[in-house]
């Protein structure tokens, strides 16, 4: 695999040597005082979290040009001041913490003032690696108990709180900028990103894409479901949606535009199944991680919980394309372009070995940060002992792949740090509460409407954020709001990584489809909402958990099966509602009247709904609306026949 230290990289096309040296000492600095703290746990929080605040701040302001034009060199001295002022504060708390933490409540200036410009160049250096919406969120909500908060009717009113308070909390502690956010990011996530650079660098992903030819080319509409299943292979490894678009679409989608998928259609179904990727277990990009520290979940129990909706997820776009494909008369992807699968098991079957390490290793109650280090050990290890990837075993290989985990990794760290200040406001004013409060009382103690009320909000506070911080930022929002309608733990949890992760291809802010539009060539709109009907599954299936925890392999062998049977059914009636789905081939090519068509597209979707409600009353209705839908194309067929010929 080649070096890309000098494709184009934050706005930049190349960098002076001097620089690329120093993104790599800084990545290796930072990656092996991670690992002595891993095995060792000698340092401090504070200087653990302040040294990786300070190196994030300083990266992001001289690698992260502030807009999209060249630099000149007035901007580039500003930059480099802003970086050293943001250096200076995150350093000041890691040097002098006890002295820092110890004053609190009787802060000096030199406290205040490097609090504020610390809060400040936060805010900046998300928004430059991470876009606008999170720091305008989060300014939003530092100014809720300086400013409007008191100024509020009901339950949403605060107290006052001096901005010497406020600070306190959002800069000199270990709360707000230098909280858990920062600090599962740092302990969790970073090296899960550094080992997903290790696989790219290792030649993985090609092995992981050969594999979806082998399983998928020679069905119909081979192309759609090679995409579909290399995204979910990726987005084991990835982090984050639109890397998974990037990465995958440029290969998967002019494959799918070949084979006679429309534009629209193409990217959609690249960002749906890039999306996915982020809900499958065993890693949900890194979310699981997260929700097992924050809930006390045992890691093991949350991945299957996890396991049917991810499946569930699969399984309706899986249809959608494959129904698509006999729409529109496709075949498969030409045997010449389909590798042998023992082939590729063969050369790059031991690429798979490190996931089965580090999944093993948490089944068994490893710690997530060793189990990912023996993972990266062991993804090398393998690398060395398949001779198509051994070449990739060099010394600046691996340590462009530390700088590459390195720089993905850097927008996660501001954005926790800037998440941070969401997070200490909530706690500081109770406002979590007071959303829950709001949620109940506009619900009226009807869980349907609570969880609409909540799957709305998550879209509109998951737009633009990575995987984790939408999860961090959820978690103390809507969670609870969730949990306090009777919804179990992990159901609450698992709706808001659904919900979350769906606002990156439900319109108007989608950037997952976004990002396959623009490689596909087609509309942003158009194929956010292709994307969003393809993710019908995502959609429905966190009310399928929340009313029947069986769907989440919670309860009885009955309950299992009884849950699983109606969102199964279910969420397919929900497809053919939308026009996604048909029963059956001959539902296509002979299809009913438009009148009886869209009065049967009406009791598909009622089914859908019916079979969420509980109760055997609800589950009988459902399945026999649905069964009736089902056997009213047969019908009309047999009353006119000789209108059909199987294709």
């Amino acid at each position: 695999m080649n070096d890309t230290s000098g494709v184009m990289l934050a706005g930049k096309t190349s960098w002076p040597a001097s620089l690329e040296q120093l993104r790599k000492a800084l990545a290796l600095g930072l990656l092996a005082l991670l690992v002595y703290n891993t095995f060792t746990s000698d340092i401090p929080d504070a200087v653990l979290r302040g040294v990786f605040l300070a190196a994030a701040l300083g990266y992001s302001l001289i690698f992260f040009p502030p807009g999209q034009g060249p630099r000149g060199r007035l901007m580039w001295a500003v930059d480099i001041l802003l970086a050293t002022i943001g250096v200076a504060a995150a350093l000041y708390i890691a040097i002098d913490f006890e002295n820092v933490f110890g004053r609190a409540g009787a802060s000096t200036m030199l406290d205040l003032a490097m609090a504020m410009a610390g809060i400040l160049i936060v805010l900046e250096a998300t928004r430059r690696t991470a876009g606008l919406a999170l720091p305008l969120l989060s300014v939003v909500f530092l100014l809720y108990p300086l400013w409007y908060g008191p100024q509020l009717p009901g339950m949403l009113r605060t107290g006052s709180f001096s901005i010497e308070r406020v600070l306190t909390l959002q800069f000199l502690s270990l709360e707000g900028v230098l909280g858990s956010a920062l600090a599962v990011t740092i302990e969790m996530v970073l090296l899960f990103v550094v080992y997903g650079a290790f696989l790219s660098r290792l030649g993985a992903i090609e092995f992981m894409d050969d594999l979806a030819k082998a399983l998928c080319g020679r069905s119909r509409g081979g192309s759609a479901k090679i995409a579909t299943v290399s995204s979910l292979f990726m987005g084991l490894a990835s982090g984050s949606a639109v890397a998974n678009v990037v990465s995958q679409g440029v290969f998967t989608i002019p494959m799918m535009r070949r084979e006679g998928y429309k534009p629209a259609m193409a990217g959609a179904i690249e960002a749906a199944a890039s999306t996915g990727g982020q809900i499958m277990p065993p890693v949900m990009g890194a979310a699981a991680f997260l929700m097992a520290e924050y809930t006390r979940i045992p890691y093991s129990q949350i991945i299957i919980h996890a396991l049917v909706p991810g499946l569930l997820f699969y399984f309706a776009i899986w249809y959608a394309v494959h129904w698509e494909a006999i729409r529109t008369g496709m075949k498969g992807v030409p045997p010449d372009e389909i590798p042998s699968g023992w082939k590729v098991m063969r050369e790059g079957g031991l690429h798979l070995l490190s996931l089965a390490v580090i999944t093993g290793e948490m089944l068994f109650d490893q710690s997530m940060e060793i189990a990912v280090l023996h993972g990266i050990a062991t993804a090398v290890v393998a690398a060395l002992l398949m001779p198509k990837a051994r070449a990739n075993v060099t010394l600046a290989n691996l340590v462009s792949a530390c700088r590459d985990g390195l720089h993905d990794t850097i927008s996660l760290l501001t954005s926790s740090a800037c998440a941070g200040i969401i997070i200490g406001v909530v706690v500081q004013t109770a406002f979590g509460l007071k959303i829950s409060g709001l949620v109940i009382d506009a619900s009226m103690g009807m869980l349907w409407l609570a969880l609409i009320l909540c799957g709305i909000v998550c879209l509109i506070l998951g737009m633009g954020l990575p995987t984790q911080i939408i999860y961090l930022t959820l978690a103390v929002l809507v969670a609870p709001a969730i949990v306090k309608m009777g919804v179990t733990v992990a159901g609450a949890h698992l709706f808001i990584i659904y919900y979350g992760m769906l606002s990156m291809v439900t319109p108007p802010v989608c950037f997952a489809a976004f990002a396959a539009a623009g490689i596909a060539g087609a509309g942003m709109m158009r194929t956010g909402w292709e994307a969003t009907k393809i993710s019908i599954a995502g959609l429905m299936a966190p009310f399928y958990f929340a009313y029947h925890p069986g769907v989440l392999l919670i309860g009885g062998p009955l309950d299992i099966a009884e849950g699983v049977l109606r969102a199964v059914v279910g969420i397919y009636a929900a497809g053919v509602a939308l026009g996604m789905f048909v029963w059956r081939e001959a539902d296509i090519h002979n299809p009913l009247p438009a009148p009886l068509l869209w009065l049967s597209r009406i009791a598909s979707g009622s089914a859908s709904i019916m079979l969420i409600a509980p109760g055997p009353q609800a589950l009988a209705a459902g399945m026999l609306l649905a069964a009736a839908t089902a056997s009213a194309g047969p019908a009309w067929r047999m009353l006119r026949p000789a209108t059909y010929k199987p294709q």
